[in-house]
């Protein structure tokens, strides 16, 4: 069942979704102290392995060294160039494209060469700076911030539950990194409802889940959906996928349930949950109209061998193939969102179904507050509906 009664306000006006001020306010306040996912340790399993990105438009590289992992500036300390362009790869050092300068776990300079060119050299003048990583799981985190929550109480309760559905016994078989032309807050929005899915997904999913099978938990820093699977009877490809999945965990000698779960961790990192399939999604701002989106599904394989394991990644495969393709669907209708964010002249609404949304915009709305006028204060007050015996953390 839903919480709310009624229907809600769009706490959040257009203008937080494209404005340059809004968007530098929830860098600073919000994401910095965040963690980011940004890939596996199957992905940096041997020493030398690397991932590269920019979180918040600053270059990491997030390295094995020796079979521990470090999350360093990517940016040479000697003229500034980017240490490697690679996204990913793996090298006996962490050596400057440039000009071969090289760098150990800690971000000290190592080898330089013809070093005594640059004789004295202040070695902590030269030191990368160095970001927290963790793990939880197979999945890497890396955080900006020096001083914020570690990885396991940013997602609270759930570490345990992510630490199991991405530990052992499960493979990824989806790693998907993609840039959308719309704020990072419109697809985290889009994963927080199925109102879209008669209209975006009519073969993939259908319909949206009837309220009476639904629960939602609405906290003050994380929202949880809860149903069961298909979300329909004229969700035909769902429904598919639901008997296939059961019969694989038969299979595998687990218990089918049926049971869906999407969680959010606010503001950026969602997951969602079948009984055989574990996804976990970051949204990460490029700019005020463009973010990137690191996806990461992996699928069950328990201790199979032979071939049941073959089996099991032929399933983990076919889940991956379904995934990318309703990722697709959604990726389809951002830059139209976006657009029409950029020239509404509405404050929105929200229905029911959508409250979990509401409740995402109620934190960035108290968290961030830079972009609320005055007009809106009697709505910000309406918009609170939800009390602790509602499922709403104080």
């Amino acid at each position: 069942m839903y919480v709310s009664n009624s229907r809600l306000p769009h706490v959040l006006p257009p203008s937080a979704y494209w404005s340059l001020e809004s968007s530098q306010s929830e860098n600073k306040v919000l994401l910095t102290k965040g963690w980011h996912l940004v890939g596996t340790t199957v992905e940096l399993s041997q020493s030398g392995d690397f991932l590269t990105c920019q979180l918040l438009g600053i270059p990491i590289q997030v390295r094995n060294f020796d079979g521990q992992l470090s999350a360093l500036s990517n940016v040479c300390a000697h003229r500034h160039c980017l240490i490697t362009r690679l996204t990913s790869g793996r090298s006996s050092k962490m050596k400057c494209q440039y000009h071969g300068w090289e760098y150990d776990k800690t971000g000290r300079t190592q080898q330089i060469p013809v070093a005594k060119d640059f004789a004295p050299l202040d070695r902590e003048r030269t030191q990368l700076a160095e970001y927290r990583v963790s793990t939880c799981g197979k999945l890497v985190f890396v955080s900006l911030a020096g001083d914020g929550p570690l990885l396991v109480d940013f997602l609270g309760d759930f570490f345990a539950v992510c630490s199991e559905r991405f530990g052992q016994g499960w493979e990824p078989f989806l790693n998907e990194d993609a840039e959308h032309e719309c704020n990072w807050k419109v697809p985290v929005e889009g994963t927080l409802e199925a109102y879209h899915v008669p209209q975006v997904h009519p073969s993939t999913f259908g319909t949206f889940p009837q309220e009476a099978k639904t629960s939602h938990v609405l906290g003050s820093n994380h929202t949880t959906l809860s149903t069961r699977l298909p979300f329909g009877a004229s969700s035909k490809l769902d429904g598919i996928f639901q008997w296939l999945e059961a019969r694989f965990l038969r299979l595998m000698g687990r218990i089918p349930t049926a049971d869906y779960r999407h969680h959010h961790c606010f503001p950026n990192v969602l997951f969602s949950f079948t009984d055989a399939v574990s996804l976990c999604q970051c949204l990460v701002p490029t700019g005020p109209e463009s973010c990137r989106s690191i996806v990461r599904q992996f699928g069950y394989v328990g201790k199979s061998r032979g071939p049941r394991r073959w089996i099991a990644r032929i399933w983990g495969r076919l889940a991956a193939r379904i995934t990318k393709r309703i990722l697709a669907e959604d990726r389809a209708l951002f830059k139209s969102v976006q657009q029409g964010l950029r020239n509404s002249t509405h404050e929105g609404m929200l229905g029911r179904c959508e409250e979990r949304i509401h409740a995402f915009q109620v934190y960035v709305d108290r968290e961030v507050k830079v972009f609320v006028p005055e007009v809106k204060t009697q709505e910000v007050f309406l918009c609170r509906p939800f009390c602790d015996d509602q499922g709403l953390e104080s």
